[in-house]
């Protein structure tokens, strides 16, 4: 979910420093970018943050939810044990539409926490399907905190080894800069319920 492919493509942009050991990446679309380089996770994290027009506890339905359509790369998303609403397994299988890339596939168990949600690859659950290259490192959370009844800041964090021959520096440089448009789909996905009634976000 959330433009794993897409973060490993895009262009990085400028840095400034910030705190805790985040270099600042500027502001885009009024979402506040950072990253730091893991050396024990040998990635990156990215970091976003924003404020969004809704209540909390809409947005924690939409982002821990992988099953909502907010990744236009994603091809399937299945869940295989647990609930969302909880914690839960699902697999994930991405393949981007601009870019000659291999289509890359996870496992990932997902865990609902008092203000959102976290998650981590799960090794050895499945294998890769045909096709595609499994992701050795999916990691991140939502947090999101209530500011008024009708308005809350959201904080995405991930950090991503996509696996295969997608070159190191192409990772690192474009961390960042897909960021944006996630908490734009995020914010499109939950104005567009209340006028839904399925309960599922707009395909991208």
């Amino acid at each position: 979910m959330n433009g794993f492919l897409l973060i490993a493509m895009s262009v990085a942009v400028v840095a400034t420093q910030v705190d805790a050991g985040w270099t600042g990446a500027g502001i885009k679309d009024g979402v506040t970018l950072a990253f730091r380089d893991d050396p024990q996770l040998n990635a990156r994290q990215v970091r976003a943050v924003a404020e969004l027009p809704h209540p909390a506890d809409r947005i924690v339905a939409v982002v821990c939810d992988f099953t909502q359509t907010l990744d236009p790369d994603t091809r399937e998303a299945r869940v295989l044990s647990g609930e969302i609403g909880g914690r839960y397994e699902i697999y994930l299988r991405y393949a981007t539409r601009y870019v000659v890339v291999s289509a890359r596939d996870v496992v990932i168990d997902v865990r609902r926490e008092a203000n959102g949600c976290a998650w981590s690859e799960v090794a050895d659950r499945l294998p890769p399907q045909n096709g595609a290259v499994r992701m050795p490192l999916l990691r991140g959370s939502w947090t999101v905190e209530a500011i008024d009844p009708s308005r809350s800041r959201v904080t995405y964090q991930i950090a991503v080894r996509p696996g295969g021959s997608i070159p190191g520096w192409m990772v690192r440089r474009g961390a960042v800069s897909a960021l944006p448009e996630i908490i734009g789909r995020v914010a499109r996905c939950v104005s567009s319920l209340p006028d839904r009634g399925d309960g599922r976000c707009p395909k991208p």
